[in-house]
């Protein structure tokens, strides 16, 4: 894997995105880590759950009790409010999955003419989200509005099993089990092989980018370690808060991944959620009231919903946009897949980076051993670029050097001791 490459000349990719991660992702007090070498969730990060009111009552003075324009609006309406021209297709994959992806062909805010076709950037969501989750920030903060701007072509994915993404060619979402029978491994082998290929059908390009976030992250490593000729097809990656190794994984979710990587609970939690925890859009529908109804007064906004955002994901209240927070909690969680919650709570028990573990029996069916394979990220050839977080709860800085260090490593073989220490004192 090339750690730095200018060999594309994406310089105003990269302006846009570094741009976008000093906005949204660089935080700024310093988290508490566990070392490297040891396999355990770092030490709760410091919470101040009333220094930032004022500056937040101050902030949101103006709006109180006015709904966000775009707290309701769904993808094609926001790119339609802000007038990006746009074309949805729906794409299916190799085992069924139906997925429905949106083309920005154009902006407003550009007047700059290709000669030939435009250079396209594949743009994947993270776990609980969907393509709703990228135009949260207003135009000038939004991250597919500035790449558009800047002239390239960009793609909004919606991974199977997002409320955009519900389709089968034989199963049906709501009533059938066994649609809910995956996880971000078979997002990484059949959803993200399925999309970059229609984007170079489409745009009669060579190669493409590629922009992921969290969940979009973990998709490119299993896709370009797994699935052969998709490293041909990246230009370059760009992983904005990878999530690889989760041994040092803080955040309060960490017990629910924990509790559901046994997989009778796994099959117990299945069946009793019918495969998944439903969308804020789903609760919305029931309730008449979603989380941005509930976030709207001072006493709500500042000092409970937004703690309850830096007690789950880390602390910042400088990058807090209390102005956007309804919009925010209004479209977030979209649907969640109880197996993606227990392959990544497997994966932090573990200290791996590994297929699903289904029990000694059903392994040797599904890999021919007892045990499930590691992903072979050695296997990544193209140009990838790293943005991460001080205080990231879910992806905290010290699982990126461990990442990091795997790759630097190469060839070495690295065993995984009883304690989960990841890099034997003679393998660094």
């Amino acid at each position: 894997m090339k750690l730095n490459s200018r060999k594309f000349g994406f310089s105003s990719l990269l302006l846009s995105l570094l741009h976008y991660l000093a906005l949204l992702l660089t935080l700024t007090r310093a988290q508490l880590q566990t070392p490297d070498n040891v396999c355990a969730a770092n030490p709760p990060n410091p919470l101040k759950l009333s220094g930032p009111f004022s500056t937040c009552a101050t902030s949101i003075k103006n709006i109180l009790g006015q709904r966000h324009p775009d707290q309701n609006k769904k993808t094609p309406e926001v790119l339609a409010t802000y007038n990006y021209p746009f074309q949805t297709y729906n794409i299916t994959t190799k085992d069924g999955y139906i997925l429905t992806v949106y083309r920005i062909t154009g902006s407003p805010n550009s007047k700059k003419k290709s000669n030939g076709p435009k250079q396209a950037v594949y743009v994947n969501h993270g776990m609980g989200a969907s393509s709703e989750n990228w135009n949260f920030q207003p135009g000038s903060r939004n991250l597919p509005f500035k790449l558009a701007d800047a002239g390239y072509e960009v793609w909004l994915s919606n991974c199977r099993g997002s409320t955009y993404s519900l389709g089968h060619t034989s199963k049906n979402s709501n009533t059938d089990i066994t649609y809910w029978d995956f996880s971000f491994h078979e997002m990484g082998i059949y959803d993200v092989p399925a999309v970059t290929d229609k984007i170079l059908s489409e745009t009669k390009t060579k190669r493409i980018f590629y922009v992921g976030h969290s969940m979009g992250t973990t998709q490119y490593f299993i896709s370009l370690s797994e699935v052969a000729g998709m490293n041909d097809k990246i230009a370059a990656g760009f992983m904005l808060a990878p999530v690889v190794y989760m041994g040092h994984l803080n955040s309060p979710l960490r017990l629910g991944f924990e509790l559901l990587a046994q997989y009778p609970l796994y099959q117990a939690a299945t069946l009793a959620l019918m495969g998944k925890i439903q969308s804020a859009g789903q609760y919305r529908k029931q309730l008449k009231l979603s989380g941005g109804d509930i976030c709207d007064l001072t006493a709500t906004k500042c000092g409970v919903c937004d703690n309850l955002i830096f007690l789950l994901f880390g602390y910042d209240a400088s990058q807090m946009n209390n102005t956007e927070l309804p919009n925010i909690l209004a479209k977030f969680p979209n649907n969640i897949g109880v197996k993606w919650l227990s392959h990544y709570g497997q994966n932090t028990l573990s200290c791996e980076f590994k297929k699903y573990d289904y029990g000694p029996a059903l392994n040797m069916k599904a890999y021919g051993s007892s045990k499930p394979p590691a992903y072979d990220i050695q296997k990544i050839t193209a140009p990838t670029y790293f943005f991460y977080a001080d205080q990231d709860n879910l992806g905290p800085p010290n699982v990126f050097i461990i990442l990091l260090k795997l790759i630097m490593l190469l060839r070495l073989t690295i065993d995984i001791d009883a304690n989960c220490s990841l890099f034997p004192p003679s393998a660094i």
